[in-house]
């Protein structure tokens, strides 16, 4: 079974920190859910994170040496697992999805929006593979690739969609 078969469609955002890569994907989720589009996310963290708060009952889990803690109520739930996934070992969490946004994972070979801030960011663009457009904060020229302003949403949900279609913007 192809990966196109188990998965749903995947999309990176990608570039450097402080670049607006979560401004582009929050905006982006917004604009797809409101079409009818279940979208999930993974978020690559380059550092160490800590989503759950020392002294709570799942703190004490964890911190017992669990190596995976599980908490769910009426309205979420939320597994940590202790230790490093792949976006390979993630996806089978997000079969029923329409479309998986993932933000980072500069280097995975999934297609991907580069968000460009500035003129020191298009080095960026020698390093990264399947790139399917560049959303940028000011215009660059010579990039080689569609570019949108970053803030043209609707734009680059267009490149997006076309391409989950098989289609070429």
């Amino acid at each position: 079974m192809s990966q196109e078969e188990r998965y749903p469609p995947i999309l990176q955002v990608v570039g450097y920190s402080d670049s607006g890569k979560t401004t582009l994907i929050t905006r982006l989720i917004t604009y797809l859910s409101a079409q009818g589009y279940r979208i999930g996310t993974i978020k690559h963290d380059a550092h160490t994170f800590e989503v759950d708060k020392p002294g709570k009952d799942t703190w004490k889990h964890r911190e017992a040496g669990a190596s995976i803690v599980s908490i769910t109520s009426v309205q979420k739930t939320a597994i940590m697992i202790q230790e490093y996934r792949t976006i390979e070992e993630l996806l089978p969490l997000y079969k029923d999805m329409d479309i998986v946004l993932i933000e980072g994972y500069k280097f995975a070979d999934y297609p991907k929006i580069v968000v460009l801030r500035h003129s020191e960011h298009v080095k960026l663009m020698e390093d990264v593979t399947s790139v399917l457009a560049v959303a940028s904060w000011e215009r660059f020229e010579e990039i080689g690739y569609p570019q949108y302003d970053v803030n043209d949403i609707e734009s680059i949900a267009g490149v997006l969609l076309a391409h989950l279609k098989g289609e070429t913007q």
